[in-house]
């Protein structure tokens, strides 16, 4: 019988260690404590693996800004550490795939802003995107972030909560779910301050942070901005999951 540590089984199932053990506990995966220490059986952590259904539900909003966060190398606010530990379990997996998980990574997103798409004249874009009031996304930042993607004649913007009906007015927005050029993302008030976290200058406009702009090229489930996305999100997962296991090495050292 083959055996992994804690760790290991974590790593296996995406989970964090204290979840781990928790299952042991439960009965829900099998294991020997020696030392002092549970090691637990590979077979039941494979066996657990392929029976769980995929992973893939969607983060609450403020998970979801605290994964991209996380990502641009920052601490989440507002975020415990036991759900701290939790995403960066989540994160980790997802870097083990080695490939993005597109689809998988698009749906944990997915509810991290309410989407409206209006339609606005075509004069009007460039002002639009160079407002204070916005934050620019996804194609429309895509260029400045180093995304290799542009969508000609197609805006999209992040507005806090409170500003959307003055942006509405100001440009003559109106509603288009089927044809509009403007997608509009409204975030929870309490992501604002990450989002306009960027040095930015008031006459060019505003630019989301590169891991959001990638989750928004996700959301167009174009295979161009598909592969955009993943020349942003590869190596920031990677890098992530590099400093977890960096910060888990200095942890057994000390």
């Amino acid at each position: 019988m083959d055996f992994v540590s804690v760790r290991q089984a974590a790593q296996s199932l995406g989970v964090d260690d204290s979840r781990v053990r928790q299952l042991l506990h439960d009965g829900q995966l099998r294991g020997s404590m020696v030392g002092g220490r549970w090691i637990v059986d590979a077979g039941s952590v494979q066996d657990r693996k392929l029976a769980a259904p995929e992973p893939g539900r969607p983060l609450s909003a403020r998970n979801a800004w605290g994964a991209l966060a996380m990502l641009s190398g920052c601490r989440p606010a507002g975020l415990s550490d036991p759900e701290r530990s939790r995403l960066l379990a989540r994160l980790r997996n997802l870097a083990a795939h080695g490939d993005l998980p597109a689809a998988r990574l698009q749906k944990l997103l997915a509810a991290r802003a309410e989407v409206r798409r209006y339609r606005v004249h075509r004069s009007a874009l460039q002002a639009l995107l160079a407002d204070s009031d916005v934050v620019r996304a996804g194609a429309s930042a895509a260029p400045r972030v180093g995304a290799d993607y542009v969508a000609p004649g197609r805006a999209e913007v992040y507005v806090h909560p409170d500003r959307i009906g003055k942006l509405e007015a100001a440009f003559g927005l109106v509603l288009d779910d089927q044809s509009g050029n403007l997608i509009v993302r409204i975030p929870p008030a309490s992501a604002w301050s990450f989002l306009v976290s960027e040095v930015w200058e008031a006459e060019e406009g505003r630019d989301a942070p590169a891991p959001v702009v990638a989750a928004d090229l996700l959301d167009a489930k174009e295979d161009r901005a598909v592969v955009a996305a993943a020349g942003i999100l590869e190596p920031l997962l990677a890098a992530s999951a590099a400093s977890v296991a960096s910060a888990e090495v200095l942890a057994d050292a000390a």
